[in-house]
């Protein structure tokens, strides 16, 4: 009677589950202007008419009815050194950064861009910016604005639009974690030298 055939030497390594990682601090673009959105709208309190407010640019969209806000984001920085926490099994990187968020202003004959920009230039530079977004997220603070500034435009029929731009900058934390070992356990099946077939 043979005894089945073993592999000699086989090494198994075991991974670290996916649901032992760790849930990280971090912000989708997607959920960065949805915050900022929901500020603009505490900001900028429009009666009459209905205000769109735009995620990003999309191409071979056309842009809604004015007035409308267009938010995007146009720059992204480190603020300081990162720092590491470990827990038993993963390293976890925390990084403090600025991003720099264009919003556009488009006004209408009823609904000036220049009012709008100059609501939510006053209101992100005062200290009830913070508290507004303190409601919403930890991750996410505002900063300052740069200056509002006229942006030329032409719209369809080749007319200049009414349009203002403000540069908004924020603090957000992000975290990214990577395991510390390429592996939990390893496995091995070793062979006497005595095994006879």
């Amino acid at each position: 009677m043979k005894n089945e055939k073993q592999i000699n030497g086989q090494v198994v390594a075991y991974g670290t589950e996916d649901d032992d990682f760790p849930e990280l601090e971090t912000i989708d673009q997607e959920e960065l202007y949805n915050l900022i959105a929901k500020f603009i709208r505490k900001a900028i309190p429009i009666k009459g008419e209905k205000l769109s407010i735009v995620n990003g640019l999309s191409n071979r969209v056309s842009p809604p009815q004015t007035p409308y806000i267009l938010i995007q984001s146009s720059r992204e920085g480190t603020l300081s050194y990162s720092q590491t926490r470990y827990t038993n099994q993963h390293k976890i990187i925390h990084q403090v950064c600025e991003v720099i968020v264009s919003i556009e202003f488009y006004g209408n004959p009823t609904i000036k861009s220049h009012k709008m920009a100059k609501a939510f230039e006053i209101r992100f530079n005062d200290s009830w910016a913070s508290e507004q977004f303190a409601q919403y997220s930890n991750i996410l603070f505002p900063l300052y604005s740069d200056d509002m500034k006229n942006m030329p435009y032409l719209d369809d029929d080749q007319q200049y639009a009414d349009c203002y731009i403000v540069d908004a900058h924020f603090e957000y934390h992000t975290e990214v974690g990577m395991c510390q070992d390429s592996a939990k356990m390893i496995a091995m099946q070793v062979n006497s030298v005595d095994n006879k077939e």
